[in-house]
């Protein structure tokens, strides 16, 4: 190994800038960087001002725009008089460049990869493409994932064997891409929803879309049993006016029937724990 890491020459260097929000106290982060790549040097931020904006609110705009600024004063600094020079030129007191790294990469995009993993614990390549507003996390599944979340560590929690057993993937149609489901075992696939009081038709959407993966699920999967463990408020909730408890009740009995004919295991639960204890028990 050591001998084929000699041989690959080195074709860039970086160098990291990092800001002391508070000058002399000591407290650092790494926002952006100097890099020379191909005998191209250019600045970077790595760090994102909505990152900013909520770790300092509204100041967070202006301490983009200063960490911008500074890098393109590094930038300008670098390609009349050098790299070396610029890293020690940091116009304000606050900030300071790291010292130069070399390293081998492929591509500018590539070189900014291999500085965030090594030196960014904050930060999102701003090279990434962004996603359509169909990939684009909704608050509705942002909130299902956290309850995912919550059912994952709970079965973790009593059966530790199972962790092996998470985000596993299965192949639906023949020649289609497998689909990722977040808890398959040898007998069992389990899909979890979540039907929430004041969001309950995006709720609908999103268990009759995973109950129809289950179903083909267990169409190819002969002898899995396949179960939707659907997150639900109690009806005892004083909160709940009797109109939404009726409402609920009408679409948990829709998704009950469709559960049948799909035959897919429909299990409703308050809390993560009782999902949990749903899923170790089929499992």
């Amino acid at each position: 190994m050591s001998a084929v890491i000699s041989s690959v020459q080195a074709n860039a260097e970086y160098a990291v800038l990092a800001w002391e929000p508070v000058h002399g106290s000591g407290e650092r982060l790494n926002v952006g960087a100097l890099v020379r790549f191909n005998n191209s040097i250019h600045a970077r931020a790595l760090i994102r001002e909505e990152v900013l904006r909520c770790m300092y609110g509204a100041a967070g705009e202006g301490a983009f725009q200063m960490i911008q600024a500074t890098l393109r004063a590094a930038e300008t600094v670098a390609k009349q008089h050098g790299f070396a020079a610029a890293c020690e030129a940091a116009p304000l007191a606050t900030f300071g460049f790291g010292y130069g790294r070399e390293t081998w990469a492929e591509n500018d995009l590539d070189l900014l990869r291999q500085i965030v993993l090594m030196h960014f614990s904050l930060s999102v390549l701003t090279e990434e493409p962004e996603s359509s507003s169909d990939e684009s996390p909704t608050p509705e599944r942002e909130v299902n994932q956290q309850w995912t979340t919550k059912v994952k560590e709970a079965i973790q929690a009593r059966r530790p064997d199972l962790t092996a057993c998470f985000n596993r993937e299965l192949v639906l149609v023949e020649g289609s891409a497998p689909v990722r489901f977040p808890v398959v075992t040898p007998h069992l696939a389990a899909q979890f929803g979540l039907l929430k009081i004041n969001t309950q038709g995006q709720g609908m959407e999103d268990a009759r879309a995973k109950m129809w993966k289950l179903a083909l699920a267990r169409e190819r999967n002969h002898g899995m049993v396949v179960a939707m463990v659907l997150g639900t408020p109690p009806l005892g909730d004083v909160t709940i006016s009797d109109r939404v408890r009726d409402r609920l009740l009408s679409n948990v009995a829709d998704l009950e029937r469709e559960a049948v004919k799909y035959d897919v295991n429909l299990r409703q639960a308050h809390t993560a724990a009782e999902a949990a204890d749903f899923v170790i028990q089929m499992a």
